[in-house]
């Protein structure tokens, strides 16, 4: 069996939250306080017997809470048959609301004022209305004081509107190890005298002989064994006590006790007996390392969080087997969290495979902040907790989100594949910006800041992830959300910033072109396929998503819209241009974009002279800028520059948007305005970016 889901009303972040669970390992992630600790709170609630602390007034979520009834917490937690163990079904039989195909058993924890206090809460509730209503303030302060110590948590078991107690034997026999993120690894391992360590120590005491299986399991050959091995202890433990025993000088001692009067009740003398468990309390863990032997105290953080999950492994182990007799656990349930605690990245993907095939524990739940972690693991095992475009507590599951179709396996799989330490940051995100390459990677963020959004942006949390452009529709539908055909994804705002890429149809086949080159005709596309098809399958459709290019017909790249947009400006000129052995040198550039202001035929004269080469794709310019049928000569000018600028930039795309962020930067710290040169943000980018920190309604 397995805990498959959970149902949370009124706790913490969680208003009415239903969330899904795997089988095996559970990775939660999330933003901070998208929730991840509050979900694993509510998880002990309902299933650890050994939590003494009940809810505070903290713990009630205050969104939208009606006063006028006492408020209340219910968490349920749904227990389904899966690789069934032989006393699974007995545990949780009377709490099943289901039993075929497969049987689903109900836990709930409710935590609520008693009936016959309602008629009280009621009365004086009213006190703490204003003209608008309740006053929350007022409201919590009154539960405080006066009716919070009056609660009482309950657990049913199977429909809780039978209110029918879940039996506490039964309760019993789940194990919920809780590691929180501030655990002292350190305190809990020094000494045998602690009980974790102790009682690990003790369970594999002659492990090779008991195999941790209780006395009446084991054959007639080991009991045989386990007795000389502890006839043997007596005897040697004897010896070395009575050498001891014969070391201290017992008559000194006595003295006292024969000048004090109490030899009276009988002589004072010294004997001695020790069994193997108080032995267990001298053992102290230490770890050797090139031949020193070095405290637990002295070792490293990380390793020391590794060895004291260990240790609990072990306990549950322990607790799960015949040697607790009928004590013994039947559902034994880790969560940890924040794993990554002090660990390094290959540490953390160690760790996790390690937890993936370990099976001391039916079912895992982690908590991480980690995108190592995300990057490590199946899509499957991946619960995503974050906040909705309106705000809302909300959960996705990416590895649910694909369907059986060849082509969501194939997303399935290069999503799976791809998505590294660096591109999983889009499941952390609040908000996400896709763009197509370096060159976007580094120079979105300047542009944001001549845009004087750039702090909005890391207000927002939004995050600016790289990929290759025909492969948006793998990551898109991560986040394709809609509430009835695809609600396991993702409902944040995404906005994807795309190159217009037209081509043309030549030979057969369709080619790269500037956007002077095209016609009407069938053989012209000004946007590229992979463009239309996020056009029509995604922004169409789906209402959190958006699709950002150049101007259909007149767009190219970003290196293109660039220029088109500063045609005169020496800012894009950089490091990156070719200094020899190249018609496209700075100085040639410069010499072109200053014509700017001439007419059209001026600028294609100076690019003529400059270039003083005969080469196919530059003719191929002039030809196409002359032949165009656009009225607006001004369109003409900017069109043809930007072509130039694109042939000069597009073999080092990388290396020149490095140097040009660092042109960019350099020139808006410059404070007076006559000083600082002019730069304008392509349009399609200034829309995507306006577009992402927009506040939703």
């Amino acid at each position: 069996m397995y805990i498959s889901g959970i149902k949370i009303n009124n706790y913490r972040n969680f208003k009415n939250l239903n969330i899904e669970f795997n089988h095996g390992l559970n990775v939660i992630i999330g933003h901070n306080n998208a929730g991840k600790t509050n979900l694993i709170k509510a998880l002990q609630l309902v299933l650890d017997r050994d939590l003494k602390e009940k809810p505070s007034i903290d713990d009630f979520c205050k969104t939208n809470l009606d006063y006028a009834k006492p408020p209340s917490i219910e968490i349920s937690i749904f227990i389904k048959e899966h690789n069934d163990k032989a006393d699974d079904k007995n545990v949780v039989y009377d709490w099943l609301i289901n039993e075929s195909p497969e049987y689903t058993a109900q836990l709930t924890y409710i935590f609520e004022l008693p009936t016959k206090n309602h008629e009280e809460y009621k009365k004086q509730i009213e006190e703490c209305k204003n003209g608008n209503g309740f006053d929350q303030e007022k409201c919590l302060k009154l539960i405080s004081k006066k009716f919070l110590q009056k609660y009482v948590p309950r657990i049913y078991g199977g429909n809780p509107s039978k209110q029918e107690k879940a039996d506490s034997e039964n309760l019993e026999r789940f194990d919920f190890q809780f590691l929180d993120a501030i655990r002292d690894a350190e305190r809990q391992m020094f000494f045998g005298n602690n009980t974790l360590l102790r009682d690990v120590l003790n369970y594999f005491l002659d492990y090779d002989l008991t195999n941790g299986q209780g006395f009446e399991n084991l054959s007639a050959e080991n009991i045989e064994l386990l007795k000389q091995r502890e006839q043997e202890f007596n005897t040697k433990s004897k010896e070395l006590l009575k050498i001891l025993i014969g070391r201290i000088d017992r008559d000194k001692i006595l003295q006292y006790s024969n000048e004090t009067g109490a030899d009276k009740g009988g002589k004072p003398n010294f004997d001695a007996e020790i069994t193997e468990q108080e032995l267990l309390f001298a053992l102290r863990l230490i770890v050797e390392k090139s031949g020193f032997k070095i405290p637990i105290k002295n070792n490293g953080l990380g390793y020391n969080n590794l060895l004291f999950i260990a240790l609990i492994l072990a306990k549950m182990q322990m607790e799960s087997s015949s040697y607790m007799g009928d004590n013994a656990k039947v559902f034994p349930v880790l969560a940890i969290e924040e794993p990554e605690a002090h660990l390094h990245p290959s540490m953390q993907s160690k760790f996790l495979k390690f937890l993936n095939t370990n099976n001391q524990a039916r079912q895992i739940f982690i908590t991480s902040h980690s995108t190592h972690i995300t990057s490590a693991i199946n899509l499957e095992s991946i619960i995503c907790l974050y906040d909705d475009i309106i705000g809302n507590s909300a959960v996705g599951y990416p590895g649910k989100v694909f369907s059986e179709s060849k082509e969501d396996k194939d997303s399935k799989i290069y999503v799976q594949r791809f998505l590294d330490a660096t591109k999983s940051n889009m499941l952390f995100a609040e908000r996400l910006v896709f763009i197509e390459g370096l060159a976007e990677q580094l120079l979105i963020p300047s542009f944001a800041q001549y845009l004087e959004i750039e702090d909005s942006l890391v207000d927002k949390h939004v995050g600016i992830i790289s990929v290759d452009s025909r492969t948006f529709k793998h990551f898109l539908k991560l986040y394709a959300y809609d509430e009835t055909d695809s609600p396991y994804a993702i409902n944040k705002k995404v906005v994807c910033i795309t190159d217009a890429d037209p081509t043309i149809k030549k030979s057969n086949k369709w080619v790269s072109a500037f956007p002077f080159e095209l016609d009407d005709s069938e053989n012209s596309k000004s946007l590229s396929t992979h463009v239309t098809e996020l056009k029509e399958k995604f922004e169409d459709k789906y209402a959190n998503i958006f699709v950002f290019h150049p101007p259909e017909g007149t767009g190219k790249t970003l290196e293109y819209e660039l220029c088109k947009e500063n045609p005169k400006s020496p800012q894009l000129i950089t490091d990156a241009f070719p200094s020899q052995n190249s018609a496209h040198t700075p100085d040639n550039y410069t010499a072109i974009i200053s014509r700017y202001e001439d007419d059209l035929n001026a600028i294609i004269e100076e690019y003529k002279t400059k270039l003083k080469i005969d080469n196919l794709d530059e003719n191929r310019i002039l030809k196409s800028i002359s032949e165009c049928t656009w009225g607006d000569e001004t369109e003409k000018k900017k069109a043809l520059i930007a072509a130039i600028y694109y042939k000069v930039v597009s073999n080092a795309k990388g290396q020149h948007a490095f140097y040009l962020e660092q042109k960019l930067r350099d020139n808006y710290k410059i404070k007076e305005d006559d000083k600082r040169l002019d730069f304008k943000v392509p349009s399609y980018i200034e829309n995507a970016l306006t577009e992402i920190i927009k506040k939703d309604a």
